[in-house]
């Protein structure tokens, strides 16, 4: 018989029965823990500690005490008590659930309403582990938590990868991924915005030009994650690289050929950081208290027009999703608008600068009777982006909405509109009035045309989805000064055959 045989058999016990361990190194020793509001007690005393707690008691309320890791007992032969060594929070959690009234006051409220959400019956016994001697127990403790134990936790880069399978296997289903990982969606959302980051090293225009001793760093789960987060979710690189993380995609705003250089020498730089003679040494602490001599130190990335390469098609090493600067209108300008709006203004966008200081330039005219339209259109001329982002981002979708409205008006089209979505025009929402010129007045796969096809695609970063989210949305990201200058070049091809609006 081996003398592991005990962990291998669980035997059911009453959760009443089992006594919590006093000495538990989760513990303030200098506490003494007699009743169950005394274990309690020590728990709150940290805010992380209670933090857990409660998430602990609600995961047993919400999915039911699952047995996926051991409770481990031992039968005191002094009193023949059985004595909790491993487990004892899920243990005090099932006892307070069991009898609410012997929590602590301040927290008593809680856990009668938990109370009331779960079968007390369900949880009246629990399979446990008993441990020949409290001696098994402490070996059995020591292979658990001690950093000498031969069990290892997963890595960050190993966790962030599992969160990643399953986000794959169940198509985006984040919330099915929260419930089995208990991550909240934030910590998700984090998790996948910097795997996509650091899934661009395999791009073969980076890969291709490591040596076999950094691809294989790269490769592996040894490379160092928090290095990662805190270099690319740093507002300043994002803006100076023009480099935006989401949860499916990267979105790469500057020139690709200068930005892979860059984060080529940058990952080279971070693989090689402990070895001696590297000039740039690039680590958390450089990050924040030195940032802008790193990126003076690295290629420089630019904004220019991109060149013809040839990686813009996924290849066998590529394993992440790009978006091109396809999102830009100018793209598209190769098809002719000769039977759509009447257009009032065919000049293309001068624009092209997306570090420029307003997101209108000063030489733009507008030419309307609309007073509210007007008035907006000189303030987006003055007011400096640096300073006031939101406040343009916001002005960016409400810009829009009178202009889409002062077409409407000035063709004579409102009685149509209320009549397809049988309501009066004025509650008639962006979305319908955009979707109404697409199907009725724009002619399929002219410019005008692919910029509301664009902006009523939720998956485009240039969508009315993000101009919304200026509004009503709780997220802080895509108010960047470059990503709303080149919101407003994607726009501007649309506005000018809306009203009159012109270059000088």
């Amino acid at each position: 018989m081996s003398k592991y045989d005990w962990l291998e058999k669980r035997t059911p016990r009453s959760v009443e029965q089992l006594r919590l361990w006093a000495d538990n190194p989760r513990l303030a020793p200098e506490d003494r823990h007699i009743n169950i509001s005394d274990f309690v007690a020590d728990l709150m005393t940290d805010n992380t500690e209670k933090d857990h707690f409660i998430k602990l008691v609600q995961a047993i309320v919400n999915d039911g005490f699952i047995p996926a890791d051991p409770i481990i007992v031992w039968k005191n032969p002094e009193n023949e008590k059985y004595y909790v060594a491993e487990g004892n929070r899920r243990v005090l959690a099932l006892k307070l659930l069991r009898n609410p009234d012997k929590a602590p006051i301040s927290i008593r409220d809680f856990f009668t309403k938990q109370a009331r959400k779960i079968d007390r019956d369900t949880i009246e016994k629990i399979a446990v582990n008993v441990a020949p001697t409290f001696e098994d127990c402490e070996w059995y403790i020591n292979q658990r938590h001690a950093t000498s134990t031969l069990q290892r936790r997963w890595s960050r880069l190993q966790q962030q990868r599992w969160i990643a399978e399953l986000y794959d296997k169940y198509k985006g289903d984040l919330n099915k991924v929260m419930l089995i990982t208990k991550f909240t969606k934030g910590e998700l959302d984090h998790t996948l915005r910097i795997l996509q980051i650091r899934d661009l090293a395999l791009h073969k225009q980076i890969f291709n030009f490591l040596t076999d001793e950094e691809k294989e760093s790269v490769s592996s789960h040894r490379v160092p994650m928090t290095i990662f987060e805190r270099w690319f979710l740093n507002s300043k690189v994002k803006e100076v690289w023009g480099i935006n993380a989401q949860v499916d995609k990267v979105i790469i705003t500057s020139n690709r050929k200068s930005f892979y250089a860059a984060y080529l020498q940058w990952l080279k730089y971070v693989i090689r950081k402990d070895e001696l003679g590297v000039e740039v040494k690039i680590n958390t602490r450089t990050i924040d208290s030195n940032l802008d001599a790193l990126l003076e130190a690295l290629p420089k990335v630019t904004f220019e027009p991109d060149e013809k390469i040839e990686d813009h098609a996924q290849d066998d090493n590529e394993n992440t999703t790009f978006n091109d600067k396809s999102d830009n209108a100018e793209n598209d300008n190769q098809e002719e608008d000769n039977n759509s709006l009447p257009p009032k203004n065919e000049k293309p966008s001068l624009y092209q600068n997306p570090d420029r200081r307003n997101i209108i330039v000063s030489t733009c005219k507008l030419n309307v009777k609309n007073f509210k339209l007007n008035a907006l259109f000189g303030e987006l001329k003055r007011i400096p982006m640096d300073r006031y982002r939101n406040c343009l981002a916001s002005s960016l979708r409400v810009f829009l909405d009178l202009t889409v409205a002062e077409y409407i008006t000035s063709e004579g089209l409102k009685s149509d509109i209320s009549k397809v979505y049988k309501r009066d025009f004025q509650e008639v929402v962006l979305k319908h009035r955009l979707e109404y010129l697409k199907a009725n007045i724009l002619k399929a796969k002219t410019q005008p045309y692919k910029i509301v096809e664009k902006l009523l695609n939720p998956s485009n970063d240039f969508s009315l989805d993000t101009l919304n989210g200026y509004i009503h949305g709780n997220n802080v990201h895509h108010v960047e000064r470059k990503f709303l200058n080149r919101f407003w070049d994607f726009l501007f091809p649309l506005i000018s055959i809306l009203v009159d609006i012109e270059e000088a």
